[in-house]
């Protein structure tokens, strides 16, 4: 039977083969693991990702052979060893080395054990001596596993202290943020039938319905969650929905809507009273929109299968509020999703640019006289949001709606606010609000 480490290195290879998402290749191994295991699983296999460049600098410093040019599972497997003897404290450096050669060995690959053993003694012994790169965009990739083309970008924006800030933060792990079900239960109730299954949750920072929870293993087994008492959503992500500010009765169009944590929000701050039509281009998507609906017991979403790129004509001055969440670079959630990096290039914001720019020519057309437009992003991207701005601000019908009641923390003397994660210590967003003053 395989090892643990023995499974994640699996893990690792199959997820550079296939170029799939982490969270999906993880969701097949860790059924078979107890809990505990899978937490260590997951630490490790994100971890391993998520510092991937640091890695392979030290690697590379330490060994004649090349990262590159080495097996893809003595590769992984060398990968997983370093990430566990550079940031993680609690497991013991003999422990690490000599779970590495064995795992070379069983499988049948005792020609590399030396060379294995090799390499991760000699970066146990070396490395508080390995010098980073002196000029300061590689330094920070190669310190913050960032691929150095984001860093150029961002070096255009904002100065080296926020560059770090930045990089930092996206390297934390930040607690589960739980969004209470207000039309079900209150979060003082929410808490006391929380501790009884032995989870403690703290205040959210600025979202009144928002909670941290403390030490959940196991979301999809919590009780009160299958109950629809709360779900799950980020507070930056919260602030969308608050910024957009529905009323009841107002028809609302969510768009690129799935999973559903927007819309499901939007729900409750109108308290079920009202229509909202959450849109996605893929079936599959729809399907979970409804399914936290129904969890939730919201019956005033309507998933619509719609690509939003097309423009429809029966939608033209239907709706009183338009939430336009649109797909982007994600470099505001790394700290989630840290694969996301690797898979991104400067020409694929480009070509998001180009939807994002229909879906603003389309969804202006749909909005009633005044009515009202909410942009957002979970990126860290000037291309993609304050230009975006500029952008929808040619359109003479469209005005910029200054954004109030934010936090004072995010308060900003522009009509947007762009989260920056250390700010708050959430994922990276954009928001800026529009009313359409013409026809």
């Amino acid at each position: 039977m395989k090892t643990i480490r023995e499974t994640i290195v699996d893990i690792l290879v199959e997820i550079e083969k296939s170029q799939s998402y982490v969270q999906l290749i993880l969701k097949k191994y860790l059924e078979q693991f107890e809990i505990l295991d899978r937490k260590f699983i997951t630490e490790v296999v994100n971890g391993t990702i998520q510092h991937q460049i640091t890695l392979d600098y030290y690697i590379n410093t330490l060994s004649k052979t090349p990262v590159n040019k080495m097996k893809p599972f003595i590769k992984q497997l060398i990968r997983m060893s370093a990430y566990q003897l550079l940031f993680l404290d609690k497991i013991p450096t003999p422990a690490i080395i000599n779970e590495a050669v064995n795992i070379v060995k069983r499988r049948k690959m005792t020609n590399l054990s030396g060379f294995v053993n090799g390499i991760l003694r000699n970066l146990d012994r070396q490395k508080d001596n390995i010098v980073l790169p002196t000029e300061p965009i590689e330094c920070f990739s190669v310190k913050y596993s960032m691929p150095a083309w984001i860093i150029q970008m961002w070096n255009n924006v904002y100065n080296h202290a926020e560059i770090e800030k930045i990089c930092s933060s996206l390297n934390r792990r930040g607690k589960v943020c739980g969004r209470v079900n207000n039309l079900k239960t209150s979060k003082e109730q929410l808490k006391i039938l929380l501790n009884r299954e032995n989870i403690d949750i703290t205040d959210g920072k600025f979202i009144e319905e928002s909670f941290y929870l403390n030490n959940v293993t196991s979301i999809g087994n919590v009780s009160s969650f299958k109950e629809g008492l709360w779900t799950v959503q980020d507070e930056s992500a919260m602030l969308v929905s608050k910024v957009l500010n529905p009323q009841k009765g107002d028809i609302i169009l969510d768009v690129c809507a799935a999973p559903g944590g927007k819309s499901t929000h939007i729900a409750q701050l109108i308290q079920n009273e009202g229509q909202i039509i959450s849109t996605d281009i893929y079936e599959h998507k729809l399907e979970l929109i409804q399914k936290n609906a129904d969890r939730l017991e919201l019956s005033c979403i309507t998933p619509v299968l719609n690509d939003g790129t097309i423009f429809k004509e029966a939608w033209e001055n239907k709706f009183d509020k338009i939430l336009l969440d649109v797909p982007c670079s994600g470099l505001g959630i790394l700290s989630k999703k840290p694969d996301i990096k690797y898979k991104r290039t400067l020409s694929d914001i480009h070509e998001l640019v180009k939807i994002q720019k229909k879906l603003i020519e389309n969804n202006i057309k749909y909005l009633k006289p005044n009515g009202i437009l909410v942009y957002s992003t979970c990126t860290i991207s000037k291309l993609e949001n304050e230009d975006i701005v500029e952008y929808i601000l040619q359109n003479k019908n469209m005005a910029v709606e200054k954004l109030i009641n934010l936090p004072e923390i995010l308060e900003s003397k522009q009509n947007y606010v762009q989260i920056l994660p250390y700010l708050v210590d959430t994922d990276g967003f954009f928001i800026a609000k529009f009313k359409k003053v013409g026809n």
